[in-house]
């Protein structure tokens, strides 16, 4: 009878544990953001149509993560601005620290900015719940520090667009334009999540159109080629950062969810914003 119930109490004591273990992954995602469960997934692409840096297409293992399920907005990075992000050096990289000292930076005066930055009227909106633009890869990184996230790896930000069956868009894979902000039918910038019906199969919006979104990779030409399996990451280093989902003026092959571009980590434009991701606690 002892034998019975010491076996019975080491088996509630691994359920609990076990329940313990399936709760740290499975609990409720932090405000605004959604669960990306681990597992695999097609990465890249096969296509012809495919410039050489999508392919091949190949399976790639992530850890689970949060994504936010919108891009950035303007009302909360002007929060970043207004809270002295620009003064505090803990949230800055040494080349992005260095970068902002070049400006005399007024932050209260920031949120006022009205002028287009290149690209016609409709180009630059101050509305709160529009995707902030106009911020580098080291304004984004920082404010992903401040916020206590970071930006997503191109592996990442894929998989929360497509999901794991290889699709094109993050709705499937014909395209539709009323899924998206896209110029030839809206003609300027909306705000954050107004096309539902373009949503990824985990539930994220705006992974296509709208803004360009910094990843935190450094970008590699032929990286598909040689990439670890499990949890990629860019190279070591580099002379360009990675986005991805195209924008609101892209053309329509940039809006497929493998397409790869990239700039400078210091270039700032009309159509470059950002989401974050945060890792999951084993805790």
């Amino acid at each position: 009878m002892r034998k019975s119930v010491s076996f019975l109490s080491i088996g509630l004591i691994l359920a609990v544990l076990a329940a313990c273990d399936q709760s740290s992954v499975s609990s409720v995602p932090p405000e605004d953001m959604i669960l990306i469960p681990a597992g695999e997934f097609i990465m890249g692409t096969d296509s012809e149509e495919a410039n050489a840096d999508q392919k091949p297409a190949h399976q790639v293992y992530l850890d689970a993560f949060y994504i936010d399920k919108y891009e950035v907005t303007n009302a909360q990075y002007e929060e970043f601005i207004l809270a002295g992000g620009y003064k505090k050096r803990e949230f800055w990289t040494e080349e992005g620290w260095g970068s902002i000292q070049k400006f005399q930076f007024d932050a209260g005066e920031w949120h006022k900015i009205e002028v287009p930055m290149q690209y016609g009227e409709n180009s630059v909106s101050t509305e709160p719940d529009h995707p902030v633009i106009g911020v580098s890869w080291y304004e984004a990184n920082a404010y992903a520090t401040w916020v206590g996230k970071r930006l997503p790896t191109e592996a990442e930000w894929e998989k929360a667009a497509r999901g794991i069956d290889g699709r094109t868009y993050p709705w499937g894979n014909e395209m539709d334009f009323s899924r998206l902000n896209y110029f030839s039918h809206h003609e300027k910038i909306l705000g954050v999540g107004s096309f539902l019906s373009g949503a990824s199969p985990y539930g994220v919006l705006d992974m296509a159109g709208s803004v360009w979104e910094w990843c935190a990779d450094w970008y590699g030409e032929s990286r598909y080629s040689h990439s670890p399996q499990k949890n990629p990451t860019g190279p070591n280093k580099g002379q360009y950062r990675v986005l991805r989902g195209g924008g609101w003026d892209s053309i329509r092959l940039q809006l497929r969810c493998p397409y790869r571009y990239y700039e400078p980590a210091g270039r700032r434009t009309y159509n470059i914003g950002f989401r974050c991701v945060q890792d999951i606690s084993d805790g």
